[in-house]
């Protein structure tokens, strides 16, 4: 969490920069992109980094390090196939993609430059899922930590030099950026495998792992779905990439106004929506192999226990951070991107995004459990109840149709959200205490409300300085909400002692 939240915060940084200085067209443009580099890294890697992370923390939880060790060689292999395959059909295709799919063929020069990406990303992502899967997430985090670095450090550099180059030439910056940083992340983690390879050696049981064919069977039978999962999950963002502008075109907007307005939905308030995603993404990473281990031992308790701890938790932060989003949308994108007129849509996304969160959250439960076919299942219809209201666009005005599209993406976070839970109930029965989850925060974010904007008109009043002002009050109501769940007993010692392990 520690490291999501670095990450985060520099991403954020190089977010802000970027707007100033490519603008929300040039942010349109890589964002168009970033959707397609996504939906291949995740072709490529097949569902195995999730397969290695269950699988493995099943396989240690009966001391079955010879078979843990042959898990993660297959998968290596595998990936490292796909990728290159891939890779190979990516590079000849870009132009394709531009004209065809993107319908701008000012992405087909970002498209080639992120494209070595693809290869690092993919074999990234299956150390990671077996360091997960051991229950060691140092090297995640000190990985994610220095790619982000590194990402962030090369951007720049080459914004600096491509400053009074034209618009296509400094989006390039971006993308070339994101596939240094993923070369360096890369070598980060080869370096903390190689050191902890002989440890684990150590641990190598003298039973007989499984048979190559076996392994890869229970590997594909497990990935292929995560990786169904992932791709609707990510055909998600593609798909608004390729249509959201489009049907703004339809109905009257020209191709720059269009491409500026997804830049300012995919690149400055979505950005936003996805910063509590830190806490969400590292309980889920936990999550998965915690679960599947309690799953090995039969140990349904446990699997219940912390699965509500994992949703209480989320749905505590959560509610804060959409409550800071709809309070005061206008000053934070002011502050951040100097493009105050996002905040009219930051708001209306803002509420429904606590429904993004405990997608999230739901969606490795159901993981853990072995059902990541469900976690498809209700991705798809999420999705196409989204693409449903974006295509019902053109019976609207066109002064509303920017907000209904908006609006869209919320209803989609809420469906996905109601069908996971849905599907949990059938194999675990939750026990969500409707005081100790829901009374209690709601009484706190009462508090935000009441005291979030006059915090900030006091403070503004007295400094007339927009960044102490916002963050004074932000931190003074979250103080607030914090301090009453600790009061009520909302949040306990307990809690923070696991936050911590």
């Amino acid at each position: 969490m520690i490291a999501g939240l670095l990450n985060r915060v520099l991403g954020f940084i190089l977010r802000i920069i970027l707007v100033r200085i490519i603008g929300d067209e040039g942010l349109g443009l890589f964002q168009m992109v970033f959707p397609i580099f996504v939906t291949c890294s995740i072709i490529t890697t097949l569902g195995l980094p999730v397969a290695i992370s269950k699988f493995v923390s099943e396989e240690v939880a009966q001391n079955r390090y010879r078979n843990a060790l042959k898990m993660f060689k297959i998968s290596l292999i595998i990936v490292i196939g796909s990728s290159v395959l891939l890779v190979s059909l990516f590079v000849k295709n870009t132009d394709f993609i531009a004209n065809n799919l993107l319908n701008d063929n000012r992405t087909n020069h970002i498209l080639l430059a992120i494209t070595p990406a693809l290869f690092f990303v993919s074999i990234s992502s299956i150390l990671r899922g077996f360091f997960q899967g051991l229950r060691v997430m140092t090297p995640t985090a000190i990985s994610q930590i220095i790619e982000q670095i590194a990402r962030m450090t090369i951007t720049l550099l080459l914004l600096l030099k491509l400053m009074d180059n034209s618009l296509k030439s400094k989006t390039l910056a971006p993308a070339i950026g994101t596939s240094a940083g993923e070369f360096v992340g890369l070598l980060t983690l080869a370096v903390i495998f190689i050191y902890y390879l002989p440890q684990l050696r150590k641990y190598r049981d003298n039973r007989k792992a499984e048979s190559t064919m076996t392994i890869l069977k229970n590997l594909m039978k497990f990935g292929i779905p995560i990786t169904i999962g992932k791709i609707v999950a990510s055909l998600m963002y593609t798909i608004e990439a390729m249509t959201i502008p489009g049907k703004l075109q339809q109905i009257g907007y020209s191709v720059s106004e269009a491409t500026s307005l997804y830049g300012q939905l995919s690149g400055m308030v979505l950005q936003l929506v996805y910063l509590p995603t830190i806490i969400t993404i590292s309980l889920s990473s936990n999550l998965v192999p915690a679960i599947s281990e309690s799953l090995a031992q039969n140990n349904k308790h446990a699997i219940r226990k912390r699965a509500q701890e994992a949703i209480r938790l989320t749905f505590y932060f959560g509610l804060l951070a959409v409550s800071i989003l709809f309070i005061v949308p206008n000053e934070i994108c002011d502050l951040f991107f100097n493009h105050p007129q996002s905040g009219d849509v930051l708001r209306i996304i803002a509420i429904p995004a606590i429904f993004l969160y405990l997608s999230q959250i739901s969606g490795g439960i159901l993981q853990g459990l072995g059902e990541p076919n469900l976690v498809v299942k209700n991705s798809v219809i999420g999705l196409l109840a989204e693409l449903g209201l974006i295509y019902s666009i053109v019976y609207f005005p066109s002064t509303l149709a920017f907000q209904i599209i908006t609006l869209a993406i919320g209803i989609r976070y809420l469906i996905i959200a109601f069908l996971n839970f849905k599907s949990i109930s059938k194999f675990v029965k939750l026990k969500l205490p409707i005081n100790h989850l829901f009374i209690k925060p709601i009484l706190a974010n009462t508090i935000v409300f009441l005291t979030l904007r006059q915090i900030y008109q006091i403070v503004n009043y007295i400094s007339s300085n927009p960044i102490l002002s916002l963050g004074t009050s932000i931190l003074m109501s979250s103080l607030f909400y914090f301090s009453f769940l600790v009061w009520t007993n909302g949040i306990s010692i307990e809690d923070f002692k696991k936050i911590t392990k």
